[in-house]
């Protein structure tokens, strides 16, 4: 229990543009668009042609729900995977930039084995 607080505590504090802050909020519209499906909110997107998925609600109430679904799937469907690829292209690059790319490693085990033939 304490190790999911410490870990929830650190992806808490993580910096703005950190691979650690991009997951998160994928994981965060993930969740909120799961719950949306979960409780029924496509069936109100139904304002958009201009009709009422159930009658015993208001419709200014099932458009509100609607739109809540209809914001929910549009970051899901486009604001989840670019956080992903950030987050990805963040790890790869800081990677890269530190010296532990695999052609450098490749590199680095090539001249010990030739310093080893010498």
């Amino acid at each position: 229990m304490k190790g999911a607080i410490r870990f929830l505590t650190n992806v808490w504090k993580a910096d703005t543009f950190s691979s650690t802050a991009f997951v998160a909020r994928a994981c965060i519209i993930a969740v909120f668009f799961g719950i949306s499906e979960l409780a029924g909110l496509r069936e109100y997107t139904t304002f958009l042609s201009g009709t009422s998925a159930n009658l015993n609600v208001s419709w200014q109430t099932a458009a509100t729900l609607g739109l809540i679904h209809l914001l929910l799937y549009v970051a899901f469907i486009l604001l989840v995977p670019a956080f992903l690829i950030a987050a990805g292209l963040l790890v790869a690059y800081r990677r890269w930039a530190d010296g532990r790319g695999p052609g450098e490693r490749q590199q680095s085990r090539l001249a010990a084995e030739i310093e080893n033939v010498i």
